[in-house]
């Protein structure tokens, strides 16, 4: 028995040493990959990644426009800069919603204070869905630069700052996108060649007005906060801001718990907030839309 103990009591040390053998090759390959990955996400000059990063770190235009699509192929730069005199930048990114979008507004105030800020909001902004936390994905790449996010980006679980202990999670769903980005083929792609962050979709759409009722849905608390602080933020950065809903070619039947909460807040604030979605200058138009949202 005595021997078969001292047998174990020197497999000990030698299973420790290579369990801790293994941690360091393990750590020593995340650090190595997610900093390659991390250099080229960061060295994209176009495209989807770019653009949030330019957001976030580089724009300097007077008028920002936060949303998702509907922003981002809605409003057209140009237009505001010829009417207003003021340089403008489209801040808006497919899929996204207020948590994305209080996250740029936060990295562009750390900088400086535009004069006008545009938030498009969805018609359904505020319902409680899984979809919104994993799209809080998109902001992983920036939290080691800037923590006034992080608050934000830790909603997405209970365990995010733990998993972003490595360098590897923040950017391993999107090796393909850094890999294109890195591309000269990326810079001439129609949806990628954009117009200070406006892109536009070019087709008319030929199919019937889509009728739509508003399921009664659960209101997510933790948006509506993120909303409230986009307002306040703008209001203590004395940022001139602007809630709107877009146009959509759709017939809404009933009302939107999101839309009425939106607009109730925007008017405790005293903040101007347009609700266009059933807006008949709109919907009795069908060549001004591309799709049924756009």
């Amino acid at each position: 028995m005595r021997i078969i103990k001292k047998i174990k009591e020197k497999r000990i040390p030698h299973f420790l040493k290579n369990f801790l053998l293994f941690l360091i090759i393990i750590f020593l390959l995340d650090y190595s990959i997610g900093s390659l990955l991390r250099y080229f996400y960061f060295k994209q000059s176009s495209g989807l990644l770019y653009r949030t990063t330019y957001a976030m770190d580089s724009t300097r235009a007077e008028v920002v426009i936060f949303g998702s699509s509907t922003a981002n192929h809605h409003y057209y730069p140009k237009l505001f800069e010829d009417r207003l005199q003021m340089s403008a930048y489209n801040a808006g990114r497919d899929g996204n919603g207020i948590f994305y979008h209080t996250s740029i507004l936060k990295c562009i105030l750390k900088r400086y204070s535009p004069k006008i800020a545009i938030l498009d909001l969805s018609t359904e902004e505020f319902n409680k869905d899984q979809e919104s936390y994993d799209r809080i994905s998109s902001l992983l790449p920036y939290y080691d630069s800037h923590p006034e996010i992080h608050s934000i980006i830790q909603l997405k679980s209970p365990y995010e700052k733990y998993k972003l202990l490595s360098k590897i999670y923040p950017f391993n769903s999107l090796i393909f996108t850094i890999a294109i980005g890195n591309t000269n083929y990326n810079k001439n792609r129609e949806t990628t060649n954009d117009e200070n962050g406006y892109l536009p979709i070019k087709r008319i759409w030929n199919r019937p007005i889509a009728t739509y009722s508003f399921p009664k849905m659960e209101l997510d608390t933790n948006k509506i906060n993120s909303y409230r602080i986009f307002i306040r933020d703008c209001i203590n950065s004395n940022v001139r801001l602007y809630i709107i809903i877009s146009p959509r070619f759709v017939k809404y039947l009933g009302r939107s718990s999101s839309i009425a909460t939106a607009s109730q807040i925007a008017n405790e604030f005293k903040i101007p907030f347009y609700n266009f979605s059933n807006c008949a200058d709109f919907i009795n138009h069908q060549e001004f839309f591309a799709n049924v949202l756009h």
